[in-house]
């Protein structure tokens, strides 16, 4: 039996450029063992591929199912991913998938109820799945809290050059067209102030986004220091989550507005209706709609106690993480 901190762990994706969650849930799992990259595809059969692990931790594997360009089904991706799944357990006693979507993003029309039916059977080839809201926990699916975000103190930003009203929201995060900001902007009254704020990778949308970013729309469609994102959020009323769409799991945004101790105000997913049942109700303000969204932005009275901050942090604290982490390694015999 492996002491608490002996563990082998096999980790992917072992660097994820632009999303700290990845080295946040590594900090977490260092605390049981060492942590290193689960081995890709292309080095699997060399010879330090074959290092035994007891346990292999994958994560967006599931995403190559879909085709990024076309929308649809990859015939290639779910062979090579059910394939590195057979490797991956000869090189691993135990394995497990964290599924952070019900479908890829990218996925179109009828190709994400395809998609859906191949993940559900993808997962069930893993040891046990572990996602981010407990309103998908099964059998063989596990709730672990989707860990806070660390946030840097005392550095410097360029807020005060943006000449922000008193009272704004704030839009971050990467700027894609199915997030929905267009929907928001056409809808904004003259008398609310949104800065919108991330990197912007289609032209197309961003050309949009700017037809739309009137007198009351800060648009910063560029890469955000993490200073200037923290300062944008602390300052503002509110962090706005305007997609609720059904691929969705858990929102990344809420988790990092959480981390900074600001509410939010999202758009009703089956997450956020099971966070404000089971965790906390005063932190995140759902909506059923746009025009729902605008009058709970003007209504909200924006008197959040430090007991509601810290209920909710308290749920994606570390130690939450690391107790339920422990709480699946148990079940799976390795401590």
């Amino acid at each position: 039996m492996k002491t608490p901190s002996s563990l082998r762990i096999a980790y992917f994706p072992f660097v994820n450029d632009g999303n700290r969650y990845t080295d946040n849930f590594k900090k977490v799992l260092s605390q049981f063992g060492e942590v290193a990259e689960a081995p890709p595809l292309k080095k699997l059969f060399g010879k330090a591929a074959f290092r035994r692990f007891d346990i292999l931790i994958l994560n967006w594997s599931d995403n190559n199912f879909v085709n990024r360009r076309t929308g649809g089904i990859s015939p290639f991706g779910v062979v090579k991913e059910f394939v590195r799944i057979g490797i991956y357990k000869l090189l691993s006693r135990k394995t497990v998938f964290v599924r952070h979507n019900v479908y890829p993003h990218e996925a179109v029309g009828p190709h994400r109820e395809k998609a859906t039916r191949i993940i559900a059977r993808y997962e069930r080839c893993f040891d046990l799945c572990w996602v981010h809201s407990g309103h998908l926990v099964e059998d063989w699916r596990c709730y672990v809290p989707h860990p806070l975000y660390e946030v840097e103190q005392g550095t410097n930003s360029s807020i005060d050059q943006l000449d922000l009203p008193e009272k704004y929201f704030v839009v971050f995060g990467r700027l894609l067209s199915y997030k929905k900001i267009d929907s928001l902007l056409k809808i904004l009254p003259a008398d609310m102030h949104v800065v919108v704020c991330g990197s912007c990778p289609d032209k197309a949308y961003r050309d949009v986004l700017q037809s739309l970013a009137g007198d009351n729309v800060t648009l910063l469609a560029e890469f955000i220091p993490d200073a200037l994102a923290r300062d944008l959020i602390t300052g503002s009323a509110g962090m706005l989550i305007c997609h609720s769409e059904d691929d969705m799991i858990v929102s990344g945004s809420i988790v990092y507005a959480i981390s900074l101790g600001v509410p939010v105000f999202a758009m009703e997913t089956p997450f956020v209706h099971w966070f404000r049942d089971n965790v906390n109700d005063r932190m995140v303000i759902a909506a059923t709609g746009f025009p729902d969204l605008v009058a709970k932005m003007r209504h909200h009275q924006f008197d959040v106690a430090d007991n509601d901050v810290h209920v909710a942090q308290a749920h994606f604290s570390d130690s939450a993480v690391t107790s339920s982490v422990a709480s699946t390694f148990n079940r799976l015999g390795l401590l």
